[in-house]
């Protein structure tokens, strides 16, 4: 895993200087080697971890045999031994699949794109064209940012910090996208919370040339099938699909490790990194406080396949220690990111370079309580009142007790409980009123993303564009790379995702949580896994923010109560009511805001 980067303009004569400042900055994703090219049209720039041939024979930018092609790429392509088999009239140097990708160009033109495989950022400068192809894979697992700057010229990184290194943009907050920040906790979709700075859409490269650019799709995850075999063949499909994932993404030339929280995802990760043979070191954070530890389930599956396990201990000290690192170590703002940190951090110190993750599984297998309130029956009971009467309801409650914590149930009250209304009542932070009272101007939100209809498939999408691919693999691409730790995720892997999407909702409906992933890996889960309720990386936050991060917290909602875009006077009643303990205001609410405090201060964003 790497960090890659560049520029494209007509004023070339400090190019190299400013890439070099692009490169230190995101150094922390590439220690092992780092590289610069530089023409009249364009500079690249690229940091190394050594995953792959770990000889300097790897060193990026790499050149094709005839000059004419220059690459740097961030990522692992899985299936770069089988695609190299079909360029046997390429005289290979390296054993790298960086490497193969320019021979795939050469070969196929873009369409190589359709035969790899594998998470990637990809930018490739066809020198005799004089066009740079920026690529992204399928499912948004490694990020490019992308703005033109006020000169006219284009840059690009993998970090937005990287761009801000730069010193060629505004570090001014793209007020626009605030109300979608308040609302997920993160940005959907293709802007940032930087001004004029973009994100290429996954599934999608581009075009860029002479400044111009263009972006085209190649992949769309809604182009799934329709299932019509039986049950039984589903769950078959489904154990071979999710045991081939596992299998290709074990490709490494350093020593390999996995996370095992003792859920079902990551011991399903472990069940089949075991049937593949593979030697498997697993890591499981353990919590001095019981009942935010997981390590007896962890320790469940680490003695059933025989793993090299373990177990770290942290207090809450421990954590607490580590936060502030995590903070700063952000690259877009994200309090749920500092789990991922902290696991990558001992991870790392440990020896390991690359670990498996069971990131994903709740999205396309029905983990999360969303996929069952969308079709509970309350709500159709609901839709029998008149939504006048509704709305009533909703204000008399709220004149009853002002909750923020409730609020978004009134709201929903009031909406017409349509699929779309319901998802964003339940998904959501703030609602919109809460949000016009924190913001000077809030903006429309959009709901393109939202599933129209209950399906499991639509709101497995609708994960992936709100949750998974803006948040959770952000933070896991921004926090494992923190460490220089490449995580690589099984439950990413396109050709499962597209057929578990195919499937019908009655195939992953059951009498357990993700019991079509269960009964896919038979008696390889022990039922100590999946006959437990759901528990995730649950932490005593609610206690930190009033003590042991109290000063953290005052510190972010600072910056935002004397910043022009919020309403002083909102940012300091909700600081009030929440350490004097009113109103029910949840404790993600605060440190929401916070975090994002934090953020603009660190980054001199205005």
């Amino acid at each position: 895993m790497c960090g890659i980067n560049g520029i494209v303009g007509t004023n070339q004569t400090n190019a190299k200087e400013i890439i070099e400042k692009m490169n230190k900055s995101m150094r922390h994703r590439g220690p092992d080697d780092e590289g610069i090219f530089a023409d009249e049209r364009l500079a690249l720039g690229h940091v190394r971890l050594s995953i792959i041939d770990l000889t300097m024979a790897g060193h990026q930018p790499m050149f094709s045999n005839n000059q004419k092609i220059v690459m740097a790429f961030n990522g692992e392509i899985y299936n770069f031994l089988s695609v190299k088999k079909q360029l046997s009239d390429y005289d290979f140097k390296t054993h790298t699949d960086t490497e193969v990708i320019i021979a795939a160009y050469q070969k196929w033109g873009l369409k190589f794109i359709e035969k790899i495989d594998g998470m990637f950022a990809i930018a490739l400068y066809d020198i005799e064209l004089g066009k740079l192809f920026l690529i992204r894979d399928r499912l948004g697992v490694k990020p490019i940012y992308y703005s033109q700057t006020p000169q006219g010229e284009f840059i690009f990184a993998s970090e937005i910090r990287s761009l801000l290194a730069s010193n060629k943009l505004e570090r001014k907050l793209n007020a626009d996208v605030l109300s979608d920040y308040l609302t997920w906790q993160t940005i959907p979709g293709e802007q940032t919370l930087i001004k004029n700075v973009k994100m290429i859409p996954s599934g999608s490269y581009m075009v860029v040339e002479d400044s111009n650019f263009q972006i085209h799709a190649y992949w769309d995850i809604k182009n799934y099938s329709t299932y019509t075999g039986s049950y039984q063949e589903a769950v078959k499909n489904t154990k071979n699909l999710f045991f081939k994932a596992v299998e290709k993404r074990l490709m490494a030339d350093v020593p390999l490790g996995v996370f095992l929280s003792g859920g079902i995802d990551s011991s399903a990760v472990v069940a089949a990194m075991s049937e593949c043979g593979t030697n498997i070191n697993s890591y499981n954070i353990n919590f001095n406080e019981k009942q935010f530890s997981e390590a007896k389930y962890a320790t469940i599956v680490a003695k059933k396949f025989k793993t090299n396990h373990t177990q770290i201990d942290l207090s809450a000290q421990d954590f607490l220690s580590i936060f502030p690192s995590a903070l700063n170590a952000l690259d877009q703002p994200s309090w749920d990111g500092v789990n991922t940190y902290v696991v990558a951090k001992v991870v790392k110190q440990a020896g390991i370079s690359v670990a498996l993750s069971g990131v994903g599984g709740d999205e396309w297998f029905g983990g999360y309580p969303v996929f069952n309130l969308l079709n509970n029956a309350s709500l159709a009971k609901l839709k029998l009142i008149p939504q006048p009467i509704r709305k009533l309801m909703s204000g008399a409650m709220a004149l009853l007790k002002e909750d923020y914590a409730k609020a978004k149930k009134y709201e929903l009250l009031e909406s017409n409980l349509n699929v779309k209304d319901s998802y964003f009542a339940i998904r959501k932070l703030f609602t919109n009123r809460q949000i016009q009272t924190l913001l000077k101007q809030a903006k429309p939100f959009d709901k393109s993303y939202f599933p129209s209809s209950s399906n499991y498939s639509e709101i497995s999408v609708a994960e992936w564009e709100n949750y998974l691919k803006p948040m959770l693999l952000r933070d896991t691409d921004q926090m494992g790379m923190a460490h220089a730790l490449e995580i690589r995720e099984p439950f990413l892997d396109y050709e499962l995702i597209e057929f578990v999407l195919s499937l019908p909702d009655a195939y992953k409906k059951g009498n357990f949580t993700k019991s079509l992933l269960v009964n896919a890996m038979g008696d390889l889960i022990p039922s100590e896994i999946y006959n437990r309720p759901k528990m995730g990386f649950v932490l005593p936050w609610e206690k930190w923010l009033k003590q042991d991060l109290k000063v953290v917290v005052n510190e972010g909602l600072d910056v935002l109560s004397n910043h022009p875009n919020f309403n002083q006077s909102t940012i300091e009643a909700l600081r009030q009511k929440y350490f004097n303990n009113q109103y029910g205001i949840r404790w993600n609410m605060i440190l929401n805001l916070a975090v994002l405090g934090i953020w603009i201060k660190t980054n001199d964003i205005n």
